[in-house]
């Protein structure tokens, strides 16, 4: 906005004001302009005060929109990444259920293994004895 614009100060915005890039608290104004009739805007605590100014200006509106977007892409962040935690919670399990088979097949086979030899000695001893 061009300073020959004005604006007033407002406090009711549901929105925490965002920082500015001197890093002040913004303020909520509204614009009083022809192109923008009572148009919300965040704006430097310094707006309009000549060269000490920092610049910062942004729409309420398009704030809002800019919001909305970090708000989606953040929640749609974290269901990926609850995805992730399920889907490594599953493979824990499967690696689980893996290393118990595994436990399960060296048990039997040691169990086999004495058969066979149980088995062979009685061979033997039939035949010989």
């Amino acid at each position: 906005m061009e300073s020959s614009q004005s604006s007033s100060f407002s406090n009711d915005c549901p929105l925490e004001s965002p920082s500015c890039w001197c890093g002040l608290k913004t303020r909520l104004k509204t614009s009083h302009t022809k192109s923008n009739p009572g148009r919300s805007f965040f704006a430097c605590p310094k707006y309009d005060m000549g060269d000490t100014r920092c610049g910062f200006f942004i729409w309420t509106d398009i704030f809002n929109l800019l919001d909305q977007n970090l708000r989606t892409r953040e929640n749609k962040v974290w269901n990926m990444w609850d995805d992730v935690l399920l889907r490594e919670y599953e493979v824990q399990k499967r690696e689980d259920q893996v290393r118990e088979r595994e436990r399960m097949l060296k048990k039997n086979h040691r169990i086999l293994l004495w058969l066979y030899w149980i088995v062979v000695i009685v061979i033997v001893l039939a035949w010989f004895g």
